[in-house]
């Protein structure tokens, strides 16, 4: 970037690919003209992320290497923040291994700021209570705006004028997933109506036979299909916080885990069930892979022309 930036906010947050894309969207929110931000994440997530012309994205292995140790990372914020003129540090995890960081803010005497994490409201939830958890894009803004960076625009919405829905079934974790049956007979639904479904996911994941699939794309190919697309289908997965960020009208559907859990993506995703949930929904926050029941109730009830239901009350 040519030129000193107006201020600088250096930001860490590994974790999962979805918790990522979420803290790279609100600091898109938080960027005003002149503003320079840097964030260090692992380095798969660092190629997949969309670009952003004032998010510089860098690659932190912490899992091998010089980095994977405590003080080889102290040693790297030491050395980094001393020569990068910041002029606030947010640590967007609250880790072990991203506490260091801010120690070494707190020596150079750089305006630090962390993410809550709301472990008491979740372990509520988890035992049955009735509350909601803060959702995390808001414990992001509300932590950034106390350090001055408080969320001034809103991320860039393209028109919405064609014909690929793309569907994303799968995730992390088995009660995340959405059995690949239903989505198979929404997608026939689809493509009876002239509409292209497009299949997303991993180089593990599976599609089925005799549509579109694009499992394990490349970034830009990825990308290419996230601003083409007309709506898409979710989970509860880094696919969700992906149709925020590139702010495309989404349904996203949610199973053993719940948007009550925190992890819900604003408009325009919109969330199904948003009725009653069952007794022991969600059995966790983050998700698991099995069903203590037994029997996936959660699942069952998440039925192709439901699906197709909601996606109409999009315009699709």
């Amino acid at each position: 970037m040519a030129g000193k930036a107006k201020r600088h906010l250096g930001v860490v947050r590994f974790s999962a690919f979805g918790d990522v894309v979420l803290l790279h969207s609100v600091l898109a929110e938080s960027a005003d003209a002149g503003d320079r931000i840097t964030l260090f994440t692992r380095p798969r997530w660092a190629e997949r992320l969309p670009a952003h012309p004032q998010i510089e994205v860098h690659g932190l292995d912490v899992d091998r290497g010089p980095y994977a140790g405590f003080f080889g990372l102290l040693w790297f914020w030491w050395g980094w923040m001393r020569s990068a003129d910041l002029t606030a540090w947010y640590d967007g995890h609250h880790h072990i291994r991203t506490r260091s960081s801010r120690f070494i803010a707190w020596l150079l005497r750089i305006p630090r700021g962390v993410v809550p994490k709301p472990r008491g409201a979740r372990r509520a939830l988890l035992r049955g209570g009735a509350g909601q958890v803060p959702n995390a894009y808001e414990l992001h803004r509300a932590a950034l705006a106390a350090l001055a960076w408080p969320a001034i625009q809103p991320l860039p919405s393209l028109p919405r004028s064609g014909r690929v829905v793309l569907i994303a079934p799968h995730a992390s974790r088995e009660t995340k997933r959405w059995p690949l049956d239903q989505a198979a007979q929404l997608a026939r639904q689809l493509e009876a109506e002239g509409y292209e479904p497009v299949f997303l996911g991993g180089p593990g994941d599976a599609a089925p036979e005799g549509f579109r699939a694009q499992l394990g794309s490349s970034p830009s190919e990825e990308d290419a299909l996230w601003r083409s697309a007309r709506a898409a289908v979710v989970c509860d997965s880094a696919a969700q916080h992906l149709a925020y960020r590139y702010q495309v009208p989404a349904i996203a559907l949610w199973a053993g885990t719940h948007p009550v859990g925190g992890f819900a993506a604003p408009s325009p995703v919109r969330h199904l069930p948003d009725s009653e949930r069952i007794s022991c929904q969600p059995c966790s926050i983050l998700g698991a892979d099995s069903c203590r029941r037994g029997d996936w109730a959660c699942r069952q009830k998440i039925q192709a022309e439901a699906v197709r239901e909601a996606l109409r009350a999009l315009g699709v």
